[in-house]
């Protein structure tokens, strides 16, 4: 219609090139956003690098070999070298006790009196009888020489007399059994005796415990471990021995292995005891099972211990210009025996490294390190 006025026509050319328009403004502040960080970033670099890197003090150990003694700890009980149980052996009435309960007696004391009042007389009316079976004996033999009597008259003097000799060695045996004596010196045990107890055969009187000075310790070993020979040396520990550890000398061993344990049984003689270590204490043994050279011994505070085994921190000189004198390389090792001060290490180091130990705690890998104080792996 002739007067109207038309709008301009929008195709599909112009939408693309407003699309483009705005891809290369999205594009434009992109590139102007990643300046700005990477410029932030740049700033931050420069800022950290001008601070000197991060170092840390500890103190260090000379790794030195060492000949290692590998030990197997088993428990042993202490056994008397003499020791029984004083029995009676008749029935009998105490008529004497001449101890008290944890006395030290002598070789041959008496302990203990049943009454032998009857076998007493009987004694000596039977040593009567002996006395004069003997004059007889002795009047027969010269009667026999004037021939004044047969040789049958004096065969049967000789047999009185004979059979009273043996009545006598018979009362005298049943005395004997009544007075029990200690067999050696010893201790004796607690007892409940009391003047007037009757005691029946084969009842125990006092348990002796001689007083040797030394006594036994009787230890087993599986039989992984029987690499010990007679006359070998064990140390002896715990118990009450506070002064540390006493060696015993291997004296003897069972002949065969415990089908129920696997093990082996050994006895060792230990001299002179301390006065707290009693028969029937349980003390360790610490037996050597083998001889290892060239481990090394560090104070537990150089090994880091993990779910992936242990490992040591080696201080080795740091390059020109670094700021401390050492850099730390983490290092996986073998450990041994470990006694919660020390630790073995059997491989992973060298003779003569450096190796943190008090506040290898703080190490990192490649981190540089201050050595405040040197000390030497102590000696074994």
């Amino acid at each position: 219609m002739a007067g109207e006025t038309g709008s301009p026509k929008t195709g599909p050319r112009s939408t693309a090139r407003g699309w483009l328009w705005l891809l290369l403004v999205c594009a434009l502040v992109i590139a102007v956003l990643g300046g700005l960080k990477f410029f932030q970033v740049q700033q931050a670099i420069a800022f950290a690098n001008s601070f000197p890197e991060r170092s840390e003090a500890v103190t260090a150990v000379i790794a030195q070999p060492e000949v290692w003694q590998q030990t197997y700890r088993t428990i042993g009980e202490l056994r008397a070298t003499q020791n029984l149980e004083l029995r009676t052996e008749v029935d009998g009435k105490i008529s004497q006790i001449s101890f008290k309960g944890g006395d030290r007696v002598k070789r041959g004391q008496l302990l203990v009196q049943l009454d032998s009042s009857e076998e007493q007389a009987q004694l000596r009316a039977t040593q009567a009888q002996l006395k004069l079976a003997e004059l007889d004996l002795q009047r027969y033999a010269e009667l026999l020489q004037k021939k004044l009597v047969s040789k049958n008259d004096y065969d049967v003097a000789m047999a009185n007399r004979d059979v009273l000799e043996a009545n006598a060695a018979a009362l005298t045996a049943a005395i004997a059994k009544k007075t029990l004596r200690a067999p050696f010196d010893a201790s004796t045990s607690l007892h409940t005796l009391d003047v007037g107890q009757f005691l029946a055969a084969n009842s125990i009187v006092s348990l002796l415990t001689g007083d040797s000075g030394n006594v036994w310790v009787d230890f087993k070993l599986p039989q992984n471990k029987l690499n010990l020979s007679i006359g070998d040396t064990v140390q002896v520990s715990g118990g009450s021995m506070a002064e540390g550890s006493r060696p015993a000398q291997v004296i003897s061993a069972d002949s065969r292995i415990s089908a129920d344990s696997r093990s082996l049984g050994f006895r060792a003689l230990l001299p002179n005891p301390p006065a707290p270590l009693k028969p029937g204490s349980v003390v360790d043994v610490d037996v050597v099972t083998g001889v290892r050279e060239g481990v090394f011994r560090l104070p537990a505070s150089a090994v880091r211990k993990t779910n992936f085994g242990a490992s040591v921190y080696v201080l080795a000189d740091a390059e020109a210009g670094a700021a401390a004198a050492y850099r730390a390389t983490r290092r996986q090792v073998q450990v041994g025996a470990d006694d919660g001060s020390d630790v073995l290490v059997v491989s992973g180091l060298e003779p003569g490294e450096r190796v943190a130990a008090i506040g290898a705690f703080k190490l990192q890998d490649g981190m540089l390190v201050n050595v405040v104080e040197r000390q030497a792996a102590r000696e074994q």
